[in-house]
């Protein structure tokens, strides 16, 4: 009886710890407001054929208690990561290509505003007769009027309103899928211990000459039934994919309960002629820890099945010299 309660003692402990491993197995935003400044729009996306020219209103509000002196800048961009962030060209630096400042004048350019009061500053935009077709952006910021120049421009200090112009004409539109993959805390896998946390992020290059919005429907699979849908790049206004550069877009998936294979399939769209690009990939929900409680609770009842027999048998016999002893 004692090999016997210390089997069962032992099948406890193996189960216990098998179910202890199995319990221990996510757009950068703009606020447009900064220092006590607050500007709207925060973008504006227009279009201006060659030899017109558009205006723009931004407001801007001081939302501090004391008197604000402010300047009016124009700045290039580019962006520095894949979350579409802005990257200023400062120092009167312009853009390589699609420089917006060029075809930028402003008025006013310096002013002051009292406790609560709103200014307009008006952006004319003028595409001169030749101008080459495409996309030009950049940025309307403002700054502190004792900021002297643009080499010690406090950027902190500042705040932006992005403007986004196409120019009509003979230009390309071109985009490819870099890489469509599934995520989970932030690390790409084909092999996950659960269902939770996982995104779908979708990489998308821009070769072309104009800034590209791309858009459409993430659906996640299993057995050929989906089990999640989203649409990707879905916010008002729509992210841009500016030209020259990488811009990456993520699906948050709902928890996935069950383990298995799944299949992601990506179909998206992008510019005026409605060019399409798809994306596939699978992944795997395997519960690691669930696996192996599985196993060692399939040993430990093999073992059972074999020891038990032999325990039975011991114990009869000890009965049986008992027995024969009388």
């Amino acid at each position: 009886m004692f090999k016997l309660r210390s089997f069962i003692s032992v099948f406890v402990a193996v189960l216990t710890l098998s179910f202890v491993s199995v319990s221990s197995a996510f757009a950068a935003t703009q606020s447009g407001t900064a220092n006590g400044y607050k500007i709207s729009p925060v973008r504006t996306d227009l279009t201006v054929n060659p030899g017109t020219s558009k205006t723009v209103q931004v407001y801007i509000t001081n939302v501090t208690q004391g008197t604000e002196n402010l300047q009016v800048l124009v700045n290039d961009f580019t962006t520095n990561n894949e979350n579409g962030t802005p990257a200023l060209f400062l120092n009167n630096q312009q853009a390589p290509s699609h420089s917006l400042k060029q075809f930028v004048t402003l008025s006013p350019q310096t002013f002051s505003l009292q406790p609560g009061e709103q200014k307009i500053i008006t952006v004319v935009i003028n595409i001169p007769t030749g101008a080459k077709a495409g996309g030009y952006f950049g940025a309307v910021r403002v700054a502190p009027a004792s900021i002297q120049g643009q080499q010690s421009v406090n950027l902190a200090a500042s705040v932006a309103s992005l403007i986004l112009v196409t120019v009509p004409g003979n230009y390309t539109e071109q985009m490819a899928l870099s890489s469509f993959d599934v995520l989970q805390n932030g690390h790409q896998h084909s092999v996950f211990k659960n269902g939770k946390g996982l995104q779908v992020q979708a990489r998308f290059h821009n070769t072309g000459d104009v800034q590209e919005q791309p858009f459409g429907k993430v659906n996640v699979l299993k057995g050929g039934k989906t089990v999640f849908s989203a649409e990707i790049n879905n916010t008002d206004p729509r992210g841009n994919v500016l030209p020259d550069s990488t811009r990456k877009f993520t699906v948050n998936i709902s928890e996935l309960k069950g383990f298995g294979k799944y299949t992601v399939e990506g179909n998206f769209g992008y510019g005026n002629k409605g060019q399409l690009l798809s994306g596939k990939t699978t992944f795997y929900v395997i519960p690691y820890g669930a696996i192996i409680g599985i196993v060692l609770l399939i040993i430990v009842l093999l073992l059972a099945l074999l020891a038990i027999p032999r325990i039975v048998r011991g114990h009869d016999q000890r009965v049986l010299r008992r027995a024969g002893r009388r």
